[in-house]
């Protein structure tokens, strides 16, 4: 990714019109196999590099771990490439390896750290960790970063434990008295 240019050649038009889109927000919708992983990751590329916009203010939404994993991967390569390139003129499979973790931490800490790249969940639980340990609500009450958060399928299988383990109750009993249980979990909720 040294020139503007090569990097865009790579691309289809649809592809490389939504890597071009500089102003505002953009939604990416295509279908499986056609290209939204790498139009979007030489997108987020495109704005750090070519228009100085700073890592911590791109977000991206995927709808998998996996994706948003491969989208920091991709954008690491991207970026380690061009430094790679740039400080030592040669391709980075080139250099010697602990010249290549180096360069990696580098731009790990630089940039991949600093992107909101991952799922809906992921982004508002880090959101959360953001400042929870500012927050007080009128009870008094104060969180740490330290949670989790549990959906309704953990939160039966937490009951499940603490009824069967720590109760010692028996489990072809719970079964039966699913719904008393699901009583408990939303009287917990609210």
């Amino acid at each position: 990714m040294t020139t503007n240019l090569n990097f865009l050649s790579q691309l289809n038009s649809s592809q490389r019109s939504a890597v071009e889109h500089f102003c505002g927000p953009l939604l990416v919708v295509a279908g499986a196999g056609s290209g939204k992983t790498r139009a979007l990751t030489y997108r987020i590329a495109n704005l750090i590099q070519n228009h100085q916009v700073d890592p911590e203010n791109i977000l991206a939404v995927t709808f998998t771990n996996k994706a948003a994993r491969e989208m920091r991967e991709r954008i690491e390569v991207i970026f380690t490439q061009n430094l790679a390139q740039k400080k030592h003129g040669q391709r980075l499979e080139l250099l010697p390896e602990y010249e290549q973790k180096q360069l990696r931490s580098r731009v790990y800490k630089s940039t991949i750290k600093k992107l909101w790249i991952g799922t809906f969940h992921s982004l508002f639980g880090r959101i959360l960790r953001y400042d929870i340990n500012k927050y007080q609500d009128e009870r008094g009450r104060t969180w740490t970063r330290n949670f989790s958060i549990f959906d309704d399928s953990d939160c039966q299988s937490l009951v499940k434990n603490i009824t069967t383990k720590q109760l010692n109750l028996d489990e072809k009993n719970l079964n039966r008295d699913r719904y008393a249980i699901k009583l408990v979990m939303q009287k917990t909720k609210d």
